[in-house]
């Protein structure tokens, strides 16, 4: 029986890809199994006897698959090692996979030394996840640094800096659990509602929410068979033995499937790799190395003619259905068989494989609750946004008048000992105008015998003039332009940010302009006296 859900970060989560004490932890883009399988085991072990505890978490009969991010509403899944795209060009594109720059070297259709690859060097795809119609997700992630703290005095300690890189809240994944049906219904009620996962659970990090998935939503491969090759798509890491019990990065057939009658083709199978080492808490200690093929792997089998039809769809089915070699319970071995991409040379988007459908969840319906509390939240939420808005907005109308005094300069052949434009004096009046405006704040400013920006009589101020695109300029057609976007005033609320900060540096002086351009992280050539 498997069981579907999908998990929302409620808090960062920090699952490093290394145990070992380092300074800056590198942080997973995933959600591995084994992190699963630890919060779920926390809860029953102690409740479970000998032969309970074993069928769980040790047998391999319980399997927790890693957690992949949801795009477009489905599960995705590892890029494929074998997808390869041109030097110099992007295989993303606008958060979508280019199907017109990449090739899959594992479909043996596809010909290296064709006329039309000669002369072209290819890079591997090396990582993120796909989804069914070739759309790319990303995993949002950030770095945070913290101090040991001394447990005598309670101040931090000396020289006990270090980092961790973690995954980013409001996040969802999908992932899923295989079960005996017998352990369905304690595996659900571990599962349901809030986990704490990865590390510095008893600080600020880990809470995840688990919501679970109608059985509708189950992965339901659909291939064409029969062409004689059998290519397995590595989902999650897979870690698996040859016949002397050492690790193996080339497997033959027999170790993917005892009825598996093949044999691997070494020029077609694309195989990245990892060694690690867990820590068992129950140890308080490292686990043995294990070697690993790593996800997104591709393995292509030449199979013998002697295998019928039949034969090979039951292979196929037992290799999805229970996985490949050993430790699956830590969410190893996961594969996809003959996916619809393997028989592409040139990809086509239409789809590429079948998916688990995964609808994300809002906050309030995850939650499941609607308070004072959620509602002040979201409140505050909607304040954050309208404040970073109109703060580029802001930054954005600053540097078209930067670009401004810049083009009045070059146009005019204004020498940078020179000033040109409106000075900071002249701002200020206008600032001063806008903060005392109690109705409409452009009154007085752009209208009437004494407007502030007139530009007669102020040949180098408001009236300096340069070509526009159709039209010459002054400074005064160009502030009453940006301060009327689509000829209703600004709100006055942006105003007054845009004129505090042009306030603060003289922009009529060379000095002045290059000091707020650096500010805008605009570059501009310095001019030379002519």
């Amino acid at each position: 029986m498997r069981i579907y859900y999908t998990l929302t970060t409620r808090d960062p989560v920090i699952v490093s890809q290394s145990a070992a004490t380092t300074n800056n932890h590198e942080c997973l883009d995933y959600i591995p199994g084994s992190a699963i399988l630890g919060a779920v085991a926390a809860q029953l072990y102690s409740k479970g006897n000998d032969a309970e505890n074993w069928r769980r978490f040790h047998s391999g009969q319980t399997r927790f698959s890693p957690c992949y991010p949801v795009v477009e509403g489905k599960l995705a899944f590892p890029t494929p090692a074998s997808w390869h795209f041109q030097k110099g060009k992007k295989a993303v594109n606008a958060d979508r996979y280019d199907v017109d720059v990449i090739t899959n070297h594992a479909c043996v259709t596809f010909e290296r030394d064709h006329e039309n690859y000669k002369s072209i060097q290819f890079k591997q795809c090396r990582d993120g996840y796909l989804s069914p119609e070739g759309g790319a997700a990303s995993v949002k992630q950030s770095l945070t640094t913290k101090t040991a703290l001394n447990p005598d005095t309670g101040s931090a300690k000396e020289g006990q800096l270090f980092s961790y890189a973690y995954i980013e809240s409001d996040q969802t994944f999908a992932g899923w659990v295989d079960c005996d049906s017998a352990d369905e219904q304690d595996l659900r009620a571990a599962l349901e509602g809030t986990l704490r996962i990865g590390r510095s659970r008893n600080t600020e990090f880990g809470r995840v929410t688990i919501t679970f998935l109608p059985e509708t939503a189950a992965l339901q491969p659909d291939r064409a068979e029969g062409n004689g090759y059998l290519t397995v798509w590595c989902l999650s890491d897979c870690e698996l033995l040859d016949n002397n019990g050492m690790p193996t990065l080339s497997p033959e057939a027999s170790l993917i499937h005892p009825s598996l009658r093949a044999s691997l083709v070494a020029d077609r199978t694309f195989v990245r790799s990892q060694q690690i080492s867990r820590f068992n808490q129950k140890r308080k200690g490292l686990d043995g190395e294990q070697v690993l093929i790593s996800k997104g792997s591709v393995l292509v089998y030449a199979l013998e003619e002697a295998m019928t039809p039949a034969e090979i769809s039951e292979v196929v089915h037992a290799i999805e259905q229970q996985g490949i070699g050993i430790n699956r319970q830590q969410g190893l071995g996961w594969v996809y068989v003959n996916p619809d991409w393997s028989y592409q040379d040139v990809l086509q988007s239409e789809r590429l494989f079948s998916s688990i459908e995964a609808p994300v969840a809002t906050s309030k319906s995850a939650l499941g609750v609607d308070s004072p509390l959620i509602r002040w939240v979201e409140e505050q939420l909607g304040q954050d946004h309208i404040h970073s808005t109109r703060e580029e907005t802001v930054k954005t109308l600053l540097g078209q008048i930067c670009e401004g005094y810049l083009n009045a300069r070059r146009y005019n052949h204004i020498l940078i000992s020179n000033e040109a434009g409106p000075s900071s004096t002249q701002w200020r009046r206008i600032s001063e105008r806008v903060r005392l405006a109690e109705g409409c704040w452009t009154e007085g400013i752009f209208d009437g015998e004494h407007a502030i920006c007139k530009p007669g009589n102020d040949e180098l101020g408001w009236g300096i003039q340069w070509q526009g695109t159709d039209k010459l300029l002054t400074f005064a057609s160009l502030f009453k332009g940006i301060s009327h976007p689509a000829g209703k005033a600004m709100d006055i609320a942006t105003m007054r940010i845009l004129l505090e900060r042009l306030c603060r540096y003289d922009l009529s002086t060379w000095q002045g302009l290059k000091q707020m351009a650096r500010v805008l992280d605009k570059e501009l050539e310095d001019t030379t006296d002519e």
